[in-house]
């Protein structure tokens, strides 16, 4: 008979003692970062350069300096002997002595909480996530999808689907990498005159708010001119607007013109880019993680972001963040920006294993458009890495963010 493992209990007193430990680590990491001269931001890459520590454990120390609830970077807490180091080089570069013992003191009351409630990290890290879920459930679906509802009316605009697929491949210029972005609004329609419609294009943009402009786009479809809508025919559906390209600050949009009336029906709208040369391959210069953020602009009960890496892109045992984070509390340009308004809505995030093909719900479906990113990529689903990330209902604006340490060296 097949014998169920069991899962950690959660003891009385254990979620409030986890969190006030947990917070306290995070306020002295910051204070101990942010106080070190030699440290010039809170991004892996300033901690690496700044305290000469390695890159993976830069990663964990900054997740953790800017978590936005107490038990979000659990899964970066580091060990002893790496607490140790990171703490031994900021003392050795400048930080305040009193700021140092206060980091320390505070790791040591998370091993003290883990010590006694958990018994090992990986209980810790169980415990936590189960309390993680059960935060996550406000605001409920229910209250979501009276939102998406909302939005629907206010705004006159919805879709059925959202979906964007990204494809991380080296290039031929050694180093660096091309991206593929299938992007899919799906059932898609305005529900009364006057309402605008706006395709911006993809930007290369670091976790800086840095945007690359020497990167090269080719449209996904060879047909299209390298300058026009980046349209996908095949993977298209009802009758498409017209729509004519402006040039703004950000860069260049294509606008649908509003209508005197609503939309007679809907249709599906699925642009394809090639993004040649987009960043690093490895840690290199300020590159330091694959950053890839899809912005909710139209409201939709659901939407998809597949995310395809390459498997000299990442080391074998890495696993992603992934997380919805609000656009209206701050700009969204910098990466800890994100990391900080964090919405408590959970994320689906599942592996796709090579032998599977998950479902798309659009014309042409999940298949096709994989088939045209591997050729337009010359590559293989099987060098691939795929995660799934869905959110039912997702209010707008947010982002949805996945982010992954790149390899060093």
């Amino acid at each position: 008979m097949k014998r169920e493992m069991s899962r950690p209990e959660t003891k009385p007193g254990f979620s409030e003692e986890a969190a006030e430990a947990m917070n306290a680590l995070r306020s002295a990491l910051a204070g101990l970062i942010s106080g070190c001269n030699q440290v010039t931001g809170t991004r892996p890459i300033d901690i690496s350069r700044g305290l000469g520590i390695d890159m993976k454990l830069a990663w964990k120390m900054s997740h953790l300096a800017e978590a936005a609830r107490p038990f979000d970077a659990v899964r970066h807490l580091p060990g002893g002997a790496g607490m140790r180091i990171f703490l031994d080089a900021a003392g050795q570069r400048g930080a305040d002595s009193e700021a140092v013992e206060r980091t320390n003191a505070a790791f040591a009351t998370v091993q003290g909480v883990i010590a006694e409630y958990c018994g090992s990290r990986k209980a810790f890290e169980t415990m936590v996530y189960e309390i993680q879920e059960a935060e996550d459930r406000p605001p409920a679906r229910a209250d979501r999808k009276r939102l998406f509802e909302g939005a629907r009316s206010v705004w006159g605009l919805k879709a059925d689907l959202i979906h964007r697929m990204d494809i991380l491949h080296p290039c031929r210029v050694e180093g660096l990498l091309d991206c593929v972005t299938i992007r899919t609004l799906a059932g898609t329609r305005r529900l009364r005159g006057g309402v605008p419609l706006v395709f911006p294009r993809p930007r290369v943009v670091d976790d800086r708010g840095m945007e690359s402009r020497s990167s090269l786009r080719e449209p996904l479809d060879s047909e299209n001119e390298v300058a026009g809508f980046p349209v996908v025919e095949a993977l298209c559906d009802g009758p498409l607007p017209t729509l004519r390209s402006q040039e703004r600050d950000q860069g260049i949009i294509f606008e649908a013109p509003p209508l005197d009336g609503a939309d007679p029906s809907s249709f599906t709208v699925v642009t394809g880019e090639i993004l040649r040369a987009a960043q690093p391959t490895r840690v290199q210069g300020d590159s330091h993680g694959i950053y890839q953020l899809m912005r909710l602009r139209v409201p939709s009960p659901i939407a998809i972001f597949d995310v395809l890496i390459h498997d000299s892109l990442v080391d074998p045992d890495m696993q992603p963040d992934s997380y919805l984070a609000s656009e209206l509390h701050v700009s969204a340009s910098f990466i800890h920006n994100v990391r900080g308004v964090r919405l408590p809505i959970g994320i689906r995030r599942v592996e796709i294993e090579p032998t599977q093909s998950p479902e798309l719900d659009s014309k042409g479906g999940i298949q096709t458009r994989l088939e045209l990113a591997m050729r337009a990529l010359d590559c293989r689903r099987e060098d691939f890495r795929w995660f799934r990330l869905e959110v039912e209902y997702p209010p707008i604006c947010s982002i949805i963010a996945f982010e992954c340490e790149q390899p060093s060296g």
